[in-house]
C-alpha cells in the first residue's frame, strides 16, 4: 500500500491562496496577519490536518522552544509546575520534566545535545566548569545549575522559620534536637536549615551535637525518603535514647520519623516533637497533624521561570539571585 504523502506548507498555501511566507507568520505568530486570512489559513491548517515540522522550525530558527527542569522526584511537584507552567506556556515554550536521580548519566550534556533552550536544576546534580562554561557559551538560559557561579538563582531561606521552630521546642525544654537529611553532608552542610539550627541552639546555650545529625549516604541502601526517616531514627533512638525533638528536611523524612517513634512506644508530642518541612498535604491528615515549614512553591515555579525568561530575552548581563522565604508551621506534633 503506497503511503500517503505527508501534507506541507506549501498544501495549506496553495489552498488557503496566500504565500508560504504566511501560513509561516501565521503559525509562529512572526509577523501580522489580518484576521481574515488568519481565520482562513487555520481553517484549511484544519481541514488539511497540517502538522508543522517543529524539528526542521528549530534548525532554521536555532531554538528548540523547549526549557527542561531536572528533578531529584516528582513528589511534592505539582505546585511548583503550575507555577512554571503559566509563563511558560505564555511565552511559546514547552517543559520538558526529566528526572534526575542517576550519578551514572551526565544530565547537563543530554540537555545540550538536545539543544534545549533553558534548563531548571531542582535535582541534587550540578554541572561542572567545563560543562557550565559550554552552556553560557551558546545561550543556554539556565538557573540553579551551578551555585556560586555568576547565574541565575531562586533559592529558599528557612532561618525565620527555624527561629521560630526553636522557639517553641525551647519553651518545652525540648533541644536535644535530631536532624535527619535525606542528602549527603557535602548538600546539608551550607543548607539554612542545619545552619540556623546549629545558630539559634548555640544562642539559647544549647548546642547542637552533630551525633545526631543523619544523612543519606550515612545507610549502606539507598532508600526512599520515608524509609531513610525511619532507620534514621532507629539509629538515633538506639545512640541518644535522651533525643527530645527530631528536625526533617521534609515531611517524608519525618513520616518515616515518626512510624519508628510510635512503633517504639514514644507518643508525640507528649515524649519527643516532630518538625518536617515542605507542608507536603499528607502531612497534614497525619494523627497528630505534622508541623512543618512551608513556602509559596507555585511563586518558586514562576521565579524560576521567569529567570529563564529574562535571560531568554537578552538579560544575561547581571548575576540575580531571588530567595523566598519559609514559614514555620505549628500544628500538632511539636
Amino acid at each position: 500500500m503506497k503511503k500517503a504523502k505527508a501534507v506541507n506548507r506549501n498544501d495549506v498555501a496553495k489552498r488557503a491562496g496566500v504565500a508560504p511566507s504566511t501560513v509561516s507568520h501565521v503559525i509562529n505568530g512572526t509577523k501580522y496577519v489580518s484576521d481574515a486570512v488568519k481565520e482562513r489559513v487555520l481553517r484549511v491548517i484544519e481541514e488539511l490536518e497540517y502538522e508543522p515540522n517543529l524539528l526542521a522550525r528549530s534548525f532554521k530558527m536555532n531554538s528548540t522552544r523547549q526549557i527542561t527542569v531536572l528533578l531529584s522526584t516528582l513528589d511534592n511537584f505539582d505546585e511548583l509546575y503550575r507555577g512554571m507552567y503559566e509563563l511558560a506556556f505564555e511565552a511559546g515554550y514547552n517543559l520538558d520534566i526529566v528526572i534526575a536521580n542517576d550519578k551514572r548519566v551526565n544530565y547537563y550534556n543530554n540537555c545540550y545535545a538536545h539543544r534545549v533552550d533553558g534548563i531548571i536544576n531542582l535535582s541534587r546534580f550540578f554541572c561542572d566548569e567545563k560543562e557550565y562554561n559550554k552552556l553560557i557559551a551558546h545561550d543556554v538560559a539556565v538557573v540553579n545549575v551551578a551555585p556560586g557561579k555568576e547565574n541565575f538563582e531562586v533559592g529558599t531561606n528557612f532561618v525565620n522559620a527555624v527561629e521560630s521552630l526553636i522557639g517553641q521546642l525551647a519553651e518545652k525544654d525540648r533541644l536535644r534536637i535530631a536532624f535527619l537529611a535525606d542528602t549527603s553532608r557535602a548538600e546539608i552542610e551550607p543548607d539554612t536549615r542545619l545552619i540556623a539550627t546549629r545558630y539559634f541552639l548555640e544562642r539559647r546555650g544549647a548546642a547542637f551535637d552533630d551525633g545526631r545529625l543523619r544523612c543519606f549516604e550515612d545507610n549502606a541502601v539507598i532508600l526512599n525518603p520515608s524509609e531513610f526517616g525511619y532507620c534514621a531514627m532507629a539509629d538515633v533512638l538506639e545512640k541518644f535514647p535522651d533525643t527530645n525533638a527530631v528536625f526533617c528536611v521534609n515531611d517524608y523524612v519525618a513520616l518515616g520519623a515518626y512510624k519508628c517513634l510510635r512503633e517504639r512506644g514514644l507518643r508525640v508530642p507528649q515524649d519527643i516533637s516532630v518538625c518536617g518541612c515542605d507542608d507536603l498535604l499528607i502531612g497534614r491528615y497525619a494523627s497528630p497533624a505534622l508541623s512543618t515549614m512551608g513556602y509559596d512553591k507555585a511563586e518558586f515555579g514562576r521565579q524560576c521561570m521567569n529567570n529563564i525568561l529574562e535571560q531568554l530575552n537578552g538579560n544575561r548581563d547581571q548575576e540575580r539571585k531571588i530567595i523566598l522565604y519559609a514559614s514555620y508551621l505549628p500544628r500538632g506534633t511539636v
